[in-house]
């Protein structure tokens, strides 16, 4: 398949899902809100502890699954989230990750040597992420996969960060699958094979951590101020008893 023929098939996936209806999905934490405004299907809060909140994104799963034994067939996906940082916390990273699934299984003649059929699977992930307003941007991943018949683990990390302001993540991704039959004499009208591709287990995970009020940190430095304060009084109390135990005593003669 030349690369013409997968932009037509790409256009046309895109093309379709515009007329899809759309479900908002709103999931709130303590520490931050996010809202995801394209999803077919709400997503799922899978835990949230220790700072560490894991997303399983339920529409991506549903769309990211093509497979056929004839032609071509294929899916596109696309979400867009509104993260909202709430006051006395911060964001301090975000990761995609989940897990390309291909089989690739063209067949064989009756006799066992290769048939003249053809599978073929193709995927793409875009994970991006920016301030909203978007005009300061936190990373942009890419994952292609071609001629997949296995499995390949998705990570994408934003790496370290403190955000404390809202920001949107963007998360795009299309399976592309074809096959074509093994056609022989014993059977014209060709011996099916097959081509699938899909992502499993795709989750959103988003860091964060508690900021201290400015009230303790006031608390923080006058412990500090105290401590630094009682080592001196003890230095100086240190330093009197050394220099009287150094001053010979006088006794009054008899």
């Amino acid at each position: 398949m030349n690369m013409t023929t997968r932009l037509l098939v790409m256009a046309a996936l895109a093309f379709a899902s515009v007329g899809t209806a759309h479900a908002t999905t709103r999931i709130d934490t303590a520490a931050f809100s996010i809202v995801n405004q394209w999803g077919d299907s709400p997503d799922m809060l899978l835990s949230n502890v220790d700072g560490v909140t894991r997303i399983g994104l339920t529409s991506a799963a549903a769309s990211l699954d093509a497979n056929t034994s004839r032609y071509q067939d294929g899916n596109f996906y696309g979400d867009l989230f509104e993260v909202t940082v709430h006051p006395g916390y911060r964001v301090t990273g975000f990761s995609f990750s989940g897990t390309f699934m291909g089989v690739l299984n063209v067949a064989s003649n009756p006799d066992g040597t290769p048939g003249d059929g053809f599978a073929f699977n193709s995927g793409n992930i875009e994970f991006t992420a920016g301030s909203r307003p978007y005009d300061v941007s936190y990373g942009e991943h890419t994952l292609r996969v071609d001629m997949l018949d296995g499995a390949v683990p998705i990570t994408m990390f934003s790496g370290q960060l403190s955000l404390t302001t809202d920001f949107n993540l963007s998360l795009q991704g299309m399976v592309l699958v074809s096959a074509y039959p093994s056609v022989t004499l014993e059977n014209p009208s060709g011996i099916d094979s097959f081509a699938s591709l899909r992502v499993v287990n795709p989750e959103l995970t988003i860091y964060t951590m508690a900021v201290p009020e400015p009230g303790h940190y006031a608390m923080l430095l006058a412990g500090l101020g105290m401590v630094v304060l009682l080592r001196r009084r003890e230095n100086k109390h240190e330093q009197f008893c050394k220099i009287a135990s150094m001053i010979p005593s006088i006794t009054p003669p008899m």
